[in-house]
């Protein structure tokens, strides 16, 4: 299990470094206004509270992208970011094979509007921290980087080491990081565990 670990934190880590880079200037003025809006963390000066938005988005995508996998091996829905999800995919477009972007947001429609896993509908629900898209390149990121791995053993354990090297504790807590501004449905799954 250490090695798959190691390979989840591998892509997770390329994962967030490409969002922080891509993202560090996008959708400033909303964020700003998020931040008058909201009345919180006002201790932060402007430019670090836009930096911490931005990272607990990214650990928000990290932990929904990583529990999309892992349901998807354990059975809980159905296959579309692991080895089985992409040959159907392949088969099924033709010009858009490439477009994982694409099956991702197919993945989070269908997770929201299935009946049989509603468990799940909090962990996927949108917030603020979506203001970013997966696009192409992060899409690619993951798909190279998780869907060969099969995640179906994973624990509640594994999970929580994971984030624990992504993240570390003392680093979250300097930051204030889970009470920053509002919770983020997928991050706060997995800090919880």
């Amino acid at each position: 299990m250490h090695e798959v670990q190691q390979y989840v934190i591998e892509a997770l880590e390329k994962f967030k470094k490409t969002f922080i880079i891509k993202y560090e200037y996008e959708n400033i003025g909303l964020i700003k206004k998020f931040r008058i809006d909201s009345r919180k963390n006002l201790e932060y000066d402007e430019e670090k509270w836009c930096r911490l938005f931005l990272k607990k988005s990214c650990f928000n995508y990290c932990s929904k992208l990583l529990l999309l996998r892992v349901f998807e091996d354990k059975g809980k829905i159905t296959s579309k970011f692991n080895k089985k999800g992409i040959e159907i995919w392949n088969k099924l477009v033709k010009n858009i094979k490439d477009r994982y972007d694409k099956l991702y947001n197919i993945a989070i429609i269908d997770i929201k509007n299935d009946e049989e896993i509603s468990f799940l509908k909090h962990i996927f629900a949108e917030s603020d921290y979506d203001i970013y898209e997966i696009d192409k390149e992060l899409a690619d990121i993951i798909v190279c980087g998780l869907s060969n791995i099969d995640l179906k053993n994973i624990t509640n354990e594994n999970l929580k080491t994971i984030f624990r090297q992504l993240y570390p504790l003392d680093e979250r807590e300097e930051a204030g990081f889970v009470e920053f501004y509002k919770k983020a449905p997928a991050l706060e799954y997995i800090l919880s565990l």
